[in-house]
Formats: C-alpha cells, sequence, structure tokens
C-alpha cells in the first residue's frame, strides 16, 4: 500500500500553495488547533460548574438534538467525528514517516476526574474492566477543584495506572487569565506533580491557547488537550486533524484521536452507536499510523452508568482481541518519541 491509501474515500483538507513538506502538514495541524476565542462557560463571571447540574444537562440536551441535525455546519474543518487531513498532508508531500506505522497502533485509554464521583466510580467500575484487558489508563485529575481521596489515587497509581493533571479547577478561565494568574494556577498544581511523579496535562473541556501551552512547558512533558476532531464543544471547528504526536515547543502534543464521550452523548448517541463510531474511527487510525486515543469519564451522567460501561468494556475487548491494536501508555508513547 502506498502511503495515502489509507485515506482512499476520506475528505481532506490539502493546502495547494505550500510546497514545503513541514510546513504543509503545520498549516492543516495548526489550522484550528487553538481555542483562542473564550467559549461562553470561560466568560461567564462565575464557575459554570455552580449551575446546578441537572439545568445545564437540561440545555445539552435540547442543544445538542438540534445540532446533531447540522454537522455539516459546524464542522466544516475538522469534519466530525475524525479528519485526518494533516497526516494526510505529511504522506502525500513526503513528510517523516510516523513512528507508529507498521506495527501495531498504540491506544491510549484515558479518564479525566472532574469530580470527586468520578474519582470514586474509577477503582471499582473502570480499573477492573482495563487490567482485564491488559490495559493501564491515564487519569487527569483536577487539583484545586475538590478534595481529593489520596487513598482512590495512590490505589490506582499502585496498580499502574498513570496520573495527569486536569486544569486548576475546571472553570476554564486559566487559558484566558493574565499570564501572571495563568502561571499561579499552573503552580498550584506542582504539589500533586511531585507527587506522583506527574508528567502529562489535559485542559478542562479542551480549551488551549497557545499562551497556555508555552507555560506548562516548565512543568509537563506532554499535553493531551488538543483533539483531532473536536466537534461542537469547546467551540466549533477545533481540532487537529491529526492522531499522530507532534511537538509545540518543547512539549509533546498527544492528540486525543476518538470523539470523547461527552461530545457523543451530547448529540444524542445512545451506547449502541458510541461502540461502533469509536471501532470505525480506531479502524480509520490503525491504518493510517496513528495512535488511538480515547478520553471517556467516570461519572454516571458520562461513562459511569451500566449501558456505557458495558459499551466501553465490549470496545476493550474488541481492541485486545485484534492484532491492529497494542494498548500501550503515555510513557511509552513518549519513549517511542524520545520526548
Amino acid at each position: 500500500m502506498n502511503r495515502t491509501q489509507w485515506a482512499d474515500g476520506l475528505d481532506v483538507t490539502v493546502p495547494q500553495d505550500i510546497t514545503d513538506p513541514q510546513a504543509a502538514v503545520d498549516s492543516v495541524r495548526m489550522r484550528a488547533a487553538f481555542t483562542d476565542r473564550a467559549p461562553a462557560s470561560s466568560r461567564l463571571p462565575f464557575s459554570y460548574q455552580s449551575i446546578p447540574l441537572p439545568v445545564r444537562t437540561m440545555i445539552g440536551d435540547v442543544i445538542g438534538r438540534v445540532q446533531r441535525r447540522r454537522v455539516q455546519r459546524w464542522a466544516a474543518f475538522p469534519r466530525w467525528p475524525l479528519d485526518l487531513s494533516a497526516d494526510y498532508v505529511a504522506d502525500l508531500r513526503g513528510a517523516a514517516p510516523s513512528p507508529f506505522a507498521g506495527g501495531p497502533t498504540p491506544v491510549l485509554l484515558s479518564h479525566d476526574i472532574d469530580t470527586a464521583e468520578g474519582l470514586k466510580n474509577l477503582i471499582p467500575h473502570f480499573l477492573p474492566l482495563e487490567e482485564s484487558a491488559g490495559a493501564r489508563s491515564a487519569n487527569y485529575v483536577v487539583p484545586c477543584g475538590w478534595p481529593i481521596d489520596h487513598a482512590l489515587l495512590e490505589e490506582a497509581a499502585a496498580r499502574g495506572h498513570e496520573i495527569g493533571i486536569h486544569g486548576y479547577d475546571h472553570s476554564n478561565k486559566t487559558p484566558f487569565a493574565s499570564d501572571a494568574e495563568r502561571k499561579l494556577r499552573i503552580e498550584a498544581a506542582r504539589p500533586l506533580v511531585q507527587r506522583y511523579g506527574i508528567t502529562g496535562y489535559r485542559a478542562p473541556s479542551l480549551v488551549r491557547t497557545k499562551a497556555l501551552l508555552r507555560d506548562l512547558e516548565g512543568l509537563y512533558r506532554y499535553d493531551a488537550s488538543i483533539p483531532t476532531s473536536g466537534g461542537l464543544f469547546p467551540v466549533p471547528n477545533n481540532g487537529c486533524a491529526s492522531a499522530r504526536p507532534f511537538r509545540i515547543g518543547n512539549l509533546i502534543e498527544i492528540p486525543l484521536s476518538l470523539p470523547r464521550d461527552g461530545s457523543l452523548r451530547f448529540l444524542g448517541h445512545d451506547p449502541d452507536d458510541i461502540l461502533e463510531i469509536w471501532k470505525q474511527c480506531a479502524q480509520t487510525i490503525a491504518a493510517s499510523g496513528g495512535v488511538v486515543s480515547l478520553l471517556t469519564h467516570c461519572e454516571d451522567r458520562f461513562s459511569g452508568n451500566e449501558a456505557m460501561l458495558s459499551a466501553y468494556r465490549r470496545f476493550l475487548d474488541y481492541l485486545a482481541a485484534d492484532g491492529r491494536y497494542v494498548f500501550s501508555t503515555t510513557a511509552q508513547i513518549l519513549q517511542r518519541l524520545g520526548g
């Protein structure tokens, strides 16, 4: 198979006016990689999480079901649920080949631990499923939003699962704060970073700016905040259109390549739909030489309920039984990249 045959039938974006291979890749990858326009949740004078959950859920359900019928409008680029335009351009223009092509495709499992409920559900409901499949997950914890049960977090780490940092207080304000305030918020996580040997960061709601990633360099080796195709949130048409890790300054960026559970549930997909979407996207990513990276949330309203846990288990079983995939950790990915 030639380097671009994996993209047959995909809708891709190719810059026509840039001849340098790497510059062409960067132009696609960086076109919508940052959320420089603050979403509504970031502009509120208070934390959006103070709005009662039933109210947020009701509003989200109405908006999501309407927007599901308007995908072409809010997902012009990157396409939803998967867009690998940057990787296609890399192969088309003869850029350096993916280090993950030609072998089993790494699969990264991760959870954003947004609340105490999420951490409490992680241990009995998610970790056993992952361990049974031979996998370990990365778990991104909000350092200053709620009291952390360190006994639970230490148990996850002792069982071989990774711990990461998930912003500051999940109010989505850090990327748009002043330079001084943003640095204070980042530094507030240092005690947790040192306690658990944390090397990675994921922004709450995937809200990220160039300034944020610049300031992360002093504390972290990698960031995992940029989706391949971000869908409708945090702002429409956001993502890097790549499933291959790449560098931004001194950080390695590990794209979130599968559509996340919250976005799919928001758009009204049921657990069986979500399972099939994950499978189809994983197959395309495997053929492209990318990394399959999945984010699920452990709260009951996301993936911590019986139906979604069943879909998650079936997806893990599918990956474990298919020789195209191998469960990995972010530490192993960084090692392969020399980062």
